[in-house]
């Protein structure tokens, strides 16, 4: 195959490494990813990286899939994502569209989803963005797992050199608590508004979230970092309250905002154990809410002030 496109993306405290023989430039092809190029030189140098090889044409896989387990599959925004698990431990996930189900997209992983190749049929290259990027979302999620990293289902706001994550079901307005400190509170600013990365230092304890490609409807694509501050999560409510959460508490609240995938013992350890080091490490709060302004000043106010 003659690669047309070979270029390294540092992502959170991980490097991804696509590679492709579709006639396309990523910056168009993934353009949220263009923050996060690393250049050539320094993407060669390194040793650990995951690797992603995009293929046009039908998946070429002739072998027997060998599931050893019923296929896992849900509805993501506009299409079914299918995962199979082999005998190996290795995956094949399927991503098919909604509104053209008879036509199906691929990745082949494994080496705990540090070697993957993505096939896209040709009726499925008008698609190939979204295909692609949701894709490379849950390869990286499974990539990272164990290694002490979390995709967080999140809306960051960036204060004063920490990161406040907000959590929640969807629809309970987390966008619209970001939003609120962004026009009150002085000095605030979005990192991201739906998929950042958290990772743990487990020799100091101490817990960062990075923006990343993936921030749902908002283009809110930064490559940055802080320290995170706290996790609050969201309930709306006819008044505002907030409380500190103890660490049982914590885990509860944490755990259903993290990306995993439950059957897969090794991967789900490892979120288990990411969220248990985080929820003894960083404060989490339950925040009550109404919509407005009070209980914006009333969260900053609060988390702000809490150190462990």
């Amino acid at each position: 195959m003659n690669q047309t496109n070979n270029d390294y993306y540092h992502i959170g405290p991980h490097i991804l490494n696509i590679s492709s023989s579709i006639p396309i430039e990523f910056s168009t092809l993934l353009p949220s990813f263009t923050p996060f190029v690393l250049p050539s030189e320094e993407g060669e140098k390194l040793k650990t990286k995951i690797m992603v090889n995009i293929h046009t044409g039908e998946v070429a896989i002739t072998e027997p899939i060998n599931i050893i387990q019923p296929p896992v599959s849900f509805e993501w925004e506009s299409s079914r994502c299918t995962l199979r698990r082999r005998e190996d431990g290795s995956y094949l996930i399927g991503i098919t569209p909604l509104d053209n189900p008879s036509a199906e997209a691929f990745a082949d992983c494994s080496e705990h989803f540090q070697r993957n190749i993505i096939y896209l049929p040709e009726s499925l290259l008008p698609k190939a963005r979204f295909i692609v990027n949701n894709f490379l979302m849950l390869i990286y999620t499974f990539a990272t797992a164990e290694q002490g990293t979390l995709m967080v289902h999140a809306s960051v706001i960036n204060y004063e050199g920490r990161g406040y994550l907000f959590l929640g079901k969807s629809g309970t307005g987390k966008s619209t608590h970001t939003s609120l400190w962004l026009k009150h509170i002085k000095g605030s600013s979005l990192l991201n508004d739906d998929n950042p990365v958290v990772s743990l230092n487990p020799k100091t304890g101490e817990a960062t979230v990075y923006g990343t490609p993936w921030s749902g409807k908002t283009s809110c694509y930064l490559n940055e970092s802080v320290p995170v501050g706290a996790f609050i999560r969201l309930e709306q409510a006819s008044s505002n309250t907030i409380n500190r959460l103890n660490d049982s508490q914590a885990f509860a609240a944490l755990l259903p905002s993290c990306s995993c995938l439950k059957q897969d013992t090794a991967i789900f350890k490892g979120i288990i154990n990411s969220v248990t080091h985080m929820v003894t490490n960083v404060p989490v709060f339950l925040l009550k809410c109404l919509p407005d302004e009070a209980a914006a000043r009333l969260s900053m106010d609060t988390v702000t002030q809490t150190g462990k």
